[in-house]
């Protein structure tokens, strides 16, 4: 409808364009006919009146000045007529007082449109007033036909225009329609399903694609969300049902206080470790949502470095670990948050002494290169398999070998130091082989 309207609109102001337009190029042309004709009347009147009587003067006008059918002419000299044609005698229009030029006008005289040129011309010395007229009501009739063929024809215009531009419309938008079913039909339970992508290379094809995309990033955090709900019911079932079976069994029949102390104990262990996979799952949930801010400020690395290695020392004594750390004298700044970075470089070091044997070596190095503060953590542990590699990050993923249940862990860490370094637009590198231990590389923008 809006489209039509526009139309009907577009095709009024063009025939009344084209009609106005035609009219004002009618009416230069007649303007010019007339001001040749003056020229013609005013040499007539120069060569001829000086000589003639006026008696012949009349007559000479009649066999000399040939008019045009439709133009007229009528000259007066003092009030009194000098010359009329004999088709503008009938209308009876006044002499014009005074022998000032008056230009061009239109004037509708007894219902005949005249486009009439008044001019005053002296012929030794004596002023004459000359009016040249044309009747319009021929081309003015031509053209009322031309504007109501006009006005007839736009309706067929209109009407085959408003038919053809709903077809148009209806076979462009067709593929949207069944994007739009398509879209509407994909659901949880069918996110494998895509769009049908037109091979058009227009804008519909790219919406296509554009929908597709998101679709399947969609069904990628989908799936991610049902495996961490998955993993993270599996995670939490297991130690309360090792409290429970522990309870239990203590409750089964009375036993002495070291029995009883040892049940507490194991149960104690297992909620601590619960408590310590629920607050991981609270800080990605966190990170997830973009609630969890960073209080961003300059930061000395070697402090939260100093920190993590306390808190690590004491499980790499127990297994009788070489702990090594290489800091240098000088201040290494990046912007960051000192608690967020003290708790990823723990998460590396405690990972690096859980996973190393005991007698083994755990080092950590601070170091500038290429304007980045890198941060290494080497040990010689059990390794990590290559396949694996890409995966370690990803929560609650464990290796067979090297990421055991019973090594305590929650299977989160690895996941809460990548949103860490990603927090801070850092990265972190993997390098390892099964048997011969691991490398974790953070490294940091250095801010001098």
């Amino acid at each position: 409808m809006w489209y039509s309207g526009v139309l009907l609109l577009v095709l009024i102001v063009f025939a009344a364009a084209m009609y106005f337009s035609f009219r004002r190029s009618l009416e230069a042309s007649v303007d010019l006919d007339l001001q040749d004709r003056l020229r013609g009347v005013d040499r007539f009147m120069q060569s001829e009146l000086p000589r003639l009587p006026r008696a012949r003067i009349w007559g000479e006008f009649h066999e000399d000045v040939q008019l045009r059918p439709g133009e007229m002419l009528q000259i007066s000299h003092r009030g009194n007529w000098l010359f009329q044609s004999y088709s503008i005698q009938r209308l009876q229009i006044p002499p014009p007082s005074g022998g000032v030029a008056r230009g061009f006008e239109t004037k509708t005289i007894h219902g005949i449109p005249l486009r009439m040129r008044t001019a005053g011309v002296k012929v030794n010395g004596e002023e004459y007033d000359i009016q040249l007229a044309s009747a319009l009501d021929l081309p003015y009739k031509a053209l009322t036909r031309f504007l109501r063929a006009m006005f007839g024809f736009i309706p067929l215009f209109l009407l085959a225009a408003s038919i053809g531009g709903y077809w148009l419309s209806r076979r462009a938008l067709a593929p949207v329609d069944r994007i739009i079913q398509d879209s509407r039909s994909i659901g949880h339970h069918n996110l494998s399903q895509r769009l049908m992508v037109p091979p058009t290379g227009d804008e519909l094809q790219r919406l296509s694609e554009t929908l597709n995309e998101m679709i399947e990033r969609l069904e990628a955090a989908f799936q991610r969300i049902t495996r961490f709900t998955a993993d993270a019911s599996h995670e939490l079932r297991s130690p309360l049902a090792f409290i429970l079976a522990t309870a239990e069994v203590a409750l089964l029949q009375n036993r002495d206080e070291a029995e009883y102390r040892s049940a507490l104990a194991d149960m104690y262990g297992e909620a601590s470790r619960m408590t310590q996979l629920i607050d991981g799952l609270l800080t990605l949930a966190r990170a997830d949502s973009g609630t969890s801010q960073l209080a961003m400020s300059p930061v000395d690395l070697r402090e939260p470095i100093k920190q993590a290695r306390a808190k690590a020392l004491a499980a790499a004594m127990a297994k009788n670990i070489r702990f090594s750390t290489y800091l240098p004298e000088s201040n290494i700044r990046t912007l960051g948050d000192s608690t967020a970075l003290g708790c990823l470089f723990l998460i590396l070091i405690e990972n690096a002494v859980k996973y190393t044997p005991a007698g083994g070596n755990v080092e950590v190095q601070l170091a500038v290169d290429n304007g980045q503060a890198v941060i290494s953590i080497r040990d010689s542990g059990i390794g990590i398999a290559e396949e694996e590699l890409v995966r370690i990050f990803e929560r609650f993923y464990r290796s067979d070998k090297a990421r055991q249940r019973d090594s305590g862990g929650t299977g989160l860490g690895l996941s809460i130091a990548r949103w860490i370094a990603d927090a801070h637009r850092a990265r972190i590198e993997v390098q390892s082989k099964l048997g011969s231990g691991s490398t974790f590389t953070v490294r940091l923008t250095h801010a001098n």
